[in-house]
């Protein structure tokens, strides 16, 4: 027998302190977050270095760590939740979220059988019904909690094919002579791409449909393809329209959408993961998201637009069975004998151990209701629009796409002379690279049709008018500065 103890306990009053100690450090972060950095510039081996040491054989004070926790790992991470933060749709998390996430982590319940954690199945039901109820999907429509739109993606992929597969492919595998054929705009998200080659379709069989002016899906294009297909033996399976890009903000007509993928009896998965909950405002729900109710499924992320940390997404499903048919399998130390209302999530997806992600959702929307949430995206859209006022009416910055949701794609200029597009992007690019060095407003760049492109993001509800203005200043700066350095 050794010597050394295992894991104890501290008291509860030495567990109270540091509870207290986390929440000084949770409060800090908060306090007058517009006047912080909201990006710290450090070389990889800096950081690095900080972390390098072997296993540790015995245990180390947790108030130190805690220390260690400020000094090194909280400067070393961008403030997502900071109003100058616009590099990626990333939500700010509303306070009851994050009490609602420590509590589940306290809880540390594995939310896979209504047996387990019978409240954990009972909240996850109810807050599906509530966010389909808040974006005006179908009624009937059921889904299951994931960890964001890639895995949504992949499951509703798996789903589609388990669902519109002429053969049982899960038993006998692919029929490489009558592939299966999944369809998406040139602007979909990449994990459509990793989603077909997880699932062993093929890359080949992604077909990738061209958009229009406006990068929307080409729906002509997309019938060409489909008839090609039919005629050259390959089966059209499925097709992933956009609501919502996360490079432009772009919209597929989902009326239009819908009616081709009945034509042709295909699956139509909905990509909402970003833009999803901007359907919560009903006049968006009647123009650029009307039909949305007609998918199949339906990704979203919570994580992005509904203010809730991270990680949490939803897959939303009009008819929630076949989740089950698809997903069942139950071991033996796992049967249970009880009503079919009783739902146990591990049969609804391919997570088994899963966290009691309806918690911080639930407190979410009982701690502020849906019409604040609702006003807090609609405000989103609304700065945004005002952004691409301020540029328009701007001499050296300029507007690249439409501002459709919350996303805004522009560049800045030189107010005197014309430049080329070599310069331009090159302008471009070293205003982002400046900003991550300079560590005041962080923002990144994309590439549209050859242009590179600043593209800034809102989906913090922190975020004010005088914000954008600041943005706008501390850019003009990097792009004065740019134009003298690279001589152009």
């Amino acid at each position: 027998m050794t010597d050394l103890e295992g894991i104890q306990d501290l008291s509860r009053e030495g567990f109270k302190s540091l509870l207290h100690q986390a929440a000084d450090i949770i409060l800090d972060l908060y306090d007058d977050v517009g006047a912080k950095k909201v990006y710290r510039s450090q070389s990889q081996e800096e950081v690095h270095a900080l972390f390098a040491e072997d296993l540790p054989d015995t245990g180390t004070q947790i108030e130190g760590l805690l220390q260690t926790l400020q000094k090194d790992i909280i400067p070393n991470v961008a403030l997502h939740y900071s109003p100058h933060f616009y590099a990626w749709v990333t939500s700010s998390a509303t306070q009851a979220s994050i009490l609602g996430e420590m509590l589940a982590s306290a809880l540390n319940v594995n939310a896979t059988t209504w047996l387990n954690a019978p409240a954990a199945s009972e909240l996850e039901q109810r807050v599906i019904r509530w966010i389909v109820e808040f974006i005006g999907y179908d009624p009937e429509a059921n889904g299951v909690l994931v960890s964001g739109g890639s895995l949504s993606n992949f499951t509703a992929l798996r789903v589609a094919i388990a669902q519109k597969c002429p053969y049982h492919y899960a038993q006998v595998g692919f029929d490489k002579n009558r592939a299966l054929r999944i369809y998406a705009s040139e602007q979909a998200h990449f994990c459509i791409e990793r989603a077909i080659g997880s699932l062993g379709l093929g890359m080949e069989n992604l077909v990738k449909i061209r958009v229009d002016k406006h990068f929307r899906i080409d729906l002509q294009h997309l019938r060409e393809h489909i008839e090609m297909d039919l005629s050259e033996g390959r089966i059209p399976l499925a097709v992933v329209g956009n609501a919502g890009t996360v490079n432009t903000g772009a919209v597929d007509p989902i009326n239009e959408l819908s009616a081709v993928c009945k034509a042709y009896g295909l699956w139509l998965d909905l990509d909402a993961a970003y833009g999803g909950f901007a359907a919560s405002i009903p006049k968006r729900r009647e123009q650029e998201f009307a039909g949305m109710d007609l998918a199949d499924s339906i990704t979203i992320d919570l994580h992005k637009w509904l203010f809730v940390p991270f990680e949490c997404g939803a897959l939303l499903m009009k008819n929630p069975n076949h989740l089950r048919d698809t997903f069942r399998m139950v071991p033996e130390y796992q049967r249970f004998d009880h009503e079919d209302s009783k739902v146990d999530f591990s049969e609804w997806s391919m997570q088994q151990s899963r966290s009691f992600k309806a918690l911080k959702v639930w407190m979410n929307f009982k701690a502020y209701g849906a019409e604040p949430l609702r006003q807090s995206i609609r405000s989103s859209l609304e700065w945004m629009q005002s952004l691409g006022k301020m540029i328009e009416a701007s001499n050296d910055f300029e507007l690249i796409t439409p501002v459709s949701l919350s996303v805004v794609c522009f560049r800045y200029r030189s107010p005197e002379n014309d430049l080329d597009l070599t310069a331009l992007n090159r302008l471009n690019k070293a205003i982002v690279e400046d900003s991550e060095q300079d560590e005041r407003v962080f923002i990144r760049e994309t590439t549209i049709r050859g242009q590179t492109v600043l593209r800034a993001c809102c989906t913090n509800f922190r975020r004010e008018k005088k914000h954008l203005q600041y943005l706008l200043a501390v850019l003009r700066e990097f792009g004065r500065r740019n134009l003298h350095r690279l001589g152009i």
